[in-house]
């Protein structure tokens, strides 16, 4: 009598361990990611003072359009949003800045000028 291969003909049992394994890890990754929340950027108009000088850095994206310093609009150039989303470095005429975002609604933005350097603790309008 011949040998009959039938093992193609039968369906194979679930390991209903390993199954229930890997649909619960299937809901855990879907959970996770359901909770995850996109990085916070800094698109918003943020605002603060610091002795005597006042600014105020409008951002959409990596694009500074609007940037109020010393009294006066400027224009702005070379802006560069980092991977992270948390800091965005520009240029102006006459210095450098990085707004950093440090809360939900809380920045700093340090600035050069020259040879100076100033820190201020910048607030989303």
């Amino acid at each position: 009598m011949d040998a009959i291969d039938r093992s193609g003909d039968m369906p194979h049992p679930i390991d209903r361990r390993l199954f229930f394994a890997g649909l619960g890890a299937l809901a855990v990754g879907v959970a996770a990611r359901a909770d995850a929340q996109p990085a916070p950027g800094l698109d918003g108009t943020w605002g603060g003072a610091r002795d005597g000088a006042s600014a105020q850095v409008i951002v959409v994206g990596a694009s500074v359009i609007g940037f109020y310093w010393r009294g006066d609009y400027l224009d702005t150039r070379d802006a560069t949003l980092a991977a992270d989303g948390r800091s965005l470095t520009f240029g102006f005429k006459g210095g450098q800045a990085r707004l950093t975002r440090t809360g939900e609604r809380t920045a700093n933005l340090d600035v050069r000028e020259g040879g100076h350097a100033l820190h201020l603790d910048l607030r989303r309008d």
